[in-house]
């Protein structure tokens, strides 16, 4: 028992007698209150790591990840589900490309990441051979210049507390998004000879949201007290809480059916205007709204994918009002700001202040107006109506094939559903082909951050949510597609280190199908033997043992199950695991589809 205590002791933190250069980075962290730091061990953040580690009695919480594309996804993940962001640290110029990737995927998803690089010391004279000399770059930057909202490099300590201000309130100013700040490896390690001030207590981290010009918002809601067949695109006015609450608002006030990209989660999936998924409500619109929307184009157009070719749906006379960031970050490099449509009203707002606004504009124009209010009456009536009957559609739909083996995508979903509809639960990413959108109640903001990503996106990023809401008692689901976990399955060590309780059912149809898809698709086309569009794009022979691997990193584990008839017990005794604290995965095998 002694020897115990005075192990404990001796790998406790005790306060050094001196303080160092990094211990400054350390009280910005504090500051700033950014709870978590996830990393991929680097020498050229030594200094930074022993601060963290001591100075700062590991606050924020170092996440070990294996590799940095990981540590990127996980504070994705953290700053959808939260909206509140978390450090990644990116050993010197490898670990900063190693994270290429996820830092692409993190900003054109408009995620507030911290992200922390260093670099090899800019004093050549402090340079061991080789090795910094080959992690460092010049401005080193520039690899992400492209995607991310600011990049900066202090060349003194002293610079070191405006610029990280400076960082914070550009990636938390809406539209949000990564930031790199890069550390000299040498500046960290040295001394410090004097104070550092910090920025004051009173200081603003963050500006004001951007308001809507009111002369334009009048005109926007005349446009839509006057249009018969008004539709809603919503984008990310779900980002945060309020959003998703005030964007009910409206639509209720208005009559007016809401089609949800599902880029966060913006509207009640059961809610009687919700006619997402069904692209026929475009069809005899004369008014388009777009709130906060970059992807318009897909909802309102049918797309021949074998030969690219794409037809509108939306009657040639409807109208276009577009309030958003518009092209506010419009990049001179990644196309991520898609096609331009010529909207009748453009307002260049934040929909948590624009929303609420045009709601009261609305609500004045009812008043006394009893034709208004007789057209969004019947309005209402009639989408409550078509919304109805989509979803009995879909519910039949889902009963198709219902005891077929390997497990049909609308069986696996009505199963999950069934499992966890009492508890307090949250999707991740994937969607199961959206059949969990059509199936499942999605009544709570927090309900799903938001649709997935690119392959090798969805584990990583299924990690951060389960983790914004592990304190919560949440149960966190990840229905997670095969190809995405092979990219990263290491990943999955990372939930039992740091005790992250999630639940991942496997949808694994044992290949990489969506491209397989598409190789279908040029052999129809081409006349090619379609039976030949699996070369390259299966993944079999042999197959992946998913379980097996989870136990191996110290999850409970379960499959392959192929029978549709298990997955129910199954998923009790996996559930059971995770509200007891242990993640838990279910390798459920899946038509291709």
């Amino acid at each position: 028992m002694a020897k115990a205590r005075a192990r404990k002791a001796k790998s406790a933190a005790s306060p050094a007698k001196e303080r160092w250069a990094s211990d400054v980075i350390v009280d910005l962290l504090h500051a700033y209150e950014l709870p978590h730091a996830a990393l991929n061990p680097g020498a050229s953040y030594r200094g930074l790591h022993d601060s963290i580690v001591n100075y700062g009695r590991n606050r924020p919480t170092m996440m070990l990840c294996q590799h940095e594309e990981t540590a990127v996804q996980i504070a994705h993940g953290y700053a959808k589900a939260s909206g509140e962001p978390m450090v990644a640290i990116l050993h010197n110029l490898v670990g900063l490309l190693h994270a290429n990737m996820a830092i692409y995927y993190a900003y054109i998803d408009r995620a507030p990441i911290f992200i922390i690089g260093a670099t090899g010391p800019m004093d050549e004279t402090k340079r061991r051979p080789r090795i910094d000399w080959i992690h460092t770059a010049q401005g080193q930057g520039e690899a992400v210049r492209n995607y991310t909202k600011w990049d900066y490099q202090p060349h003194t300590i002293d610079g070191v507390p405006e610029a990280f201000a400076r960082a914070y309130a550009v990636m938390m100013t809406e539209p949000r998004g990564p930031i790199y700040m890069c550390y000299d490896a040498w500046l960290q390690e040295q001394k410090l000879d004097h104070e550092v001030p910090l920025a004051p207590r009173h200081a603003a981290k963050v500006p004001s949201r951007l308001a809507p010009d009111r002369a334009e918002l009048e005109r926007a809601a005349d446009l839509i007290a006057h249009a018969r067949k008004p539709v809603i695109i919503a984008e990310y006015v779900g980002r945060e809480a309020e959003g998703f609450h005030t964007l009910v608002e409206l639509a209720e006030t208005g009559g007016l059916p809401v089609y949800d990209v599902d880029s966060r989660l913006n509207f009640p999936t059961r809610h009687p205007l919700n006619m997402s998924m069904e692209k026929d409500v475009f069809r005899d619109a004369d008014l388009i709204l777009c709130l906060d929307v970059r992807d318009w184009e897909r909802p309102t157009t049918q797309l021949e994918s074998a030969t690219r070719k794409r037809s509108s749906i939306v009657p040639s006379g409807a109208k276009w009002i577009d309030i958003g960031f518009g092209d506010l970050e419009l990049s001179s490099w990644a196309l991520d700001y898609q096609r331009l449509h010529h909207a009748e009203v453009r307002i260049l707002a934040d929909t948590s202040v624009a929303v609420p606004a045009l709601t009261a504009l609305l609500k004045a124009k009812l008043k006394g107006d009893a034709k208004l209010q007789s057209r969004v009456r019947a309005r209402t009536a009639e989408i409550a109506k078509r919304s109805a009957a989509k979803r009995a559609r879909w519910a039949k739909e889902s009963r198709e094939d219902w005891d077929a083996s390997p497990i049909t995508l609308p069986r696996l979903a009505s199963e999950v559903w069934s499992a966890i509809r009492n508890e307090d639960w949250v999707l991740t990413a994937g969607t199961l082909e959206e059949w969990t959108r059509m199936l499942w109640d999605f009544d709570k903001a927090y309900r799903h951050p938001g649709r997935s990503l690119g392959t090798a996106t969805q584990f990583g990023i299924s990690l951060g949510v389960a983790l914004a809401h592990r304190d919560k008692k949440r149960l966190v689901v990840d229905l997670q597609p095969d190809g995405d976990l092979m990219f990263d399955a290491g990943a999955m060590w990372v939930a039992a280190k740091h005790k992250i309780p999630l639940l991942v059912v496997m949808y694994n149809n044992r290949a990489y199908y969506n491209d397989w898809e598409h190789q279908i698709r040029m052999a129809k086309l081409r006349g090619t033997p379609v039976e030949r569009a699996h070369i390259g794009m299966d993944m079999d022979a042999p197959a992946p043992d998913f379980a097996a691997m989870a136990r191996a990193m110290g999850w409970y584990a379960e499959g392959p199950i192929d029978d549709p008839s298990k997955v129910a017990a199954a998923l009790r005794r996996a559930i059971a695991k995770v509200k007891a604290g242990t993640p838990a995965l279910l390798d459920t095998l899946t038509q291709k589809r």
